[in-house]
């Protein structure tokens, strides 16, 4: 005799309706099952397996329609049982509609499911069900992607600016790390200020100008609300967060391209928005193509490097090995690294400000390297706000350098 789900709850049923009368389960079982059991095997079975075991809850009790909606901002969360043969095979449409949702109004903002297999009577064999559980949203008005694509592709480049600049005899170099800048949650108009003090910088001719752009630059990293890795988070106006980021750097591109020699950009990873961001500096790249006094390096790296003259400039966001650092750096940039006359690394991600010497984690640091977390000058997203990340000052850094070392820090 071999017993399996069904034949224990077809017992379990038989007892609650008939209670302990052995004879008449013993019978009902060999009809049911087509095989022969006796007095003693239903007893036995039960006894011993099933009259201290806790019933199985059917699913179909378990799971009925549950919703849940946030009237402030027309989310809701629908929890039911949906069957079908693969869920992990499904695309966002299907799920949207087998939860009751048109797909052209709502977008999946995070799904949930655990698999059943139900029992009963009438199958021969079990039925593969899914509990399933979604969290919607209803389409974020204005986005459309076939415009926001189109603007990409037809956007004409910027004619050549030329150098009206006119460079001392000290010559220096300007970098322009502005991390976590965060557009979509901070606005244009919140960076105001920020963007006429770094401005102002520029009127000031240099060898050189280095913007490292991307470490979150923008807060969403798709149009549903996610960061790079399908994290949840505050849902932003992507088009609005890119066009004043757009207009943010190309004011100051300009005025570097006036005023300074050379221009480089480069692209740095954030954990937020990495692709998004990426497209950003691809974008930038096409504006000024026809500019040959501005490069720009977009590959898709952690950690970049980059000589200002003779002072290396090293970046990466910082949510990835931040403890190793300078250990990666010198071994991924030897040649660069033995070149300068100054090292220093440059990160974000934490949105507080703490500049620490590291004089004991690796040799090569007896010889100079200054490991600096920058702050920023956003605004405090809700995250932040909820856990009391709150009270870092707001402030960007912005360092100039001469031919071998740092001349002055600006705070803007």
């Amino acid at each position: 005799m071999i017993w399996n789900k069904e034949k224990d709850k077809y017992l379990t049923s038989l007892i609650n309706n008939h209670g302990t009368k052995w004879k008449l389960i013993a019978e009902k079982m060999t009809e049911q099952f087509d095989e022969v059991f006796k007095n003693e095997q239903v007893r036995g079975r039960w006894r011993t397996e099933l009259k201290y075991k806790k019933p199985e809850i059917d699913p179909k009790d378990k799971f009925g329609v549950k919703k849940v909606k946030d009237k402030k901002t027309g989310e809701e969360e629908v929890e039911r049982l949906i069957e079908v043969s693969n869920i992990d095979e499904k695309d966002d449409d299907y799920i949207l509609q087998a939860h009751g949702y048109d797909p052209s109004k709502w977008d999946i903002i995070n799904h949930q499911f655990s698999m059943w297999n139900h029992y009963n009577k009438e199958l021969t064999e079990p039925k593969t069900l899914y509990a399933s559980k979604i969290k919607v949203a209803p389409k974020q008005k204005g986005v459309d992607w076939n415009r926001f694509i189109s603007a990409l592709e037809n956007k004409e480049p910027l004619e050549p600016i030329e150098f009206t600049g006119k460079l001392t005899e000290e010559n220096t170099y300007l970098e322009i790390p502005l991390f976590d800048l965060h557009f979509g949650i901070s606005t244009l108009k919140h960076y105001k200020k920020t963007l006429q003090r770094t401005s102002a910088l520029l009127d000031k001719s240099h060898l050189e100008v280095l913007f490292i752009i991307g470490q979150d630059l923008l807060h969403n990293d798709s149009f549903r609300g996610q960061t790079a890795n399908g994290t949840q988070i505050d849902k932003v106006d992507m088009e609005k967060a890119w066009d004043e980021a757009e207009i943010f750097y190309k004011t100051l591109i300009d005025k570097a391209l006036d005023k300074s020699l050379k221009v480089t950009v480069i692209y740095s990873k954030g954990n937020h928005d990495e692709s998004m961001a990426w497209a950003f500096v691809k974008n930038l790249k096409n504006v000024y193509k026809k500019n040959t006094r501005i490069t720009f390096d977009t590959k898709f790296k952690e950690r970049k490097a980059h000589m200002l003259g003779l002072n290396f400039i090293g970046t990466t966001h910082g949510d990835k090995n931040r403890k190793n650092a300078a250990s990666n750096f010198s071994v991924e940039f030897p040649e660069l690294w033995a070149r300068a006359k100054t090292r220093e690394i440059h990160m974000g991600h934490l949105h507080r400000k703490r500049t620490t010497k590291q004089p004991l984690e690796i040799t090569i640091d007896e010889k100079g390297v200054i490991v600096r977390e920058l702050g920023t000058g956003n605004e405090t997203d809700q995250y932040h706000e909820d856990n009391g990340f709150n009270m870092a000052h707001k402030e960007f850094e912005i360092f100039e350098y001469t031919e071998t070392n740092k001349r002055c820090i600006y705070y803007v």
